[in-house]
C-alpha cells in the first residue's frame, strides 16, 4: 500500500498550494486593482532598440470614473491628443517613494518633461533623462519600463499622467 500513501500525500500536497494560492490571489487582487498603473501590461517578444528599456509599456487599468487611456502599447506622436499651452505639475507614489513632474505643453504638444521632486529608493539617474524624453518623443505618459527601475518608472508616468490630465483641452 505505498502507493495508496503516495498518492494521498500528492493530493494533499496539491490541495495546499492551490489553497494557498487562491488566498494569495484573494488578498492581493483588491490592491491591483486600486492601482491604477498596476502591472497587467503584456509583455512584447519584440526586442527594444532603446537601452535600457524592456518592451512592457506602462499603460492604465483604472477601476474609478476617471479613467485613463486602455490602450496597451505606447501610442504613436500622431495620436496625441491636444493639450492647453502651460506648465502642469503632477506626482506619482508606491510603497517604495515618490516622485513629482512638471510638463510643459506648447503649441498642444508635450514640450519639456522635468522631474521636480525624487524620494524613491534607486537613484534618479536611472529613469532621468532617459523618461522625460520618451514622453517627448512619444507625446504619451505610456512610455516604456526602465529595467531594474520599475516601480520608479510607474510612479513617474502616474505623475505625467496626472500632469496631463490638468491639461486637457
Amino acid at each position: 500500500m505505498p502507493n495508496l500513501t503516495g498518492a494521498k500525500f500528492l493530493s494533499l500536497c496539491t490541495v495546499a498550494v492551490g489553497a494557498i494560492y487562491a488566498a494569495g490571489y484573494v488578498y492581493t487582487e483588491p490592491l491591483a486593482q486600486a492601482n491604477p498603473l498596476s502591472a497587467k501590461a503584456p509583455i512584447s517578444t519584440s526586442k527594444s532598440s532603446r537601452p535600457g528599456l524592456s518592451a512592457t509599456s506602462v499603460s492604465s487599468h483604472s477601476t474609478s470614473s476617471t479613467k485613463g487611456p486602455s490602450s496597451m502599447s505606447p501610442s504613436t506622436p500622431s495620436s496625441a491628443p491636444v493639450y492647453k499651452d502651460g506648465t502642469y505639475t503632477g506626482s506619482g507614489a508606491n510603497p517604495y517613494g515618490t516622485l513629482s513632474v512638471a510638463v510643459e505643453i506648447v503649441h498642444g504638444r508635450i514640450a519639456r518633461v522635468q522631474i521636480t521632486q525624487y524620494n524613491m529608493h534607486y537613484p534618479e539617474s536611472i529613469i532621468d533623462p532617459i523618461l522625460p524624453k520618451e514622453v517627448i518623443s512619444m507625446q504619451t505618459w505610456r512610455i516604456y519600463v526602465v529595467t531594474g527601475a520599475t516601480a520608479s518608472t510607474y510612479n513617474f508616468a502616474e505623475a505625467v499622467y496626472n500632469a496631463l490630465q490638468k491639461a486637457k483641452g
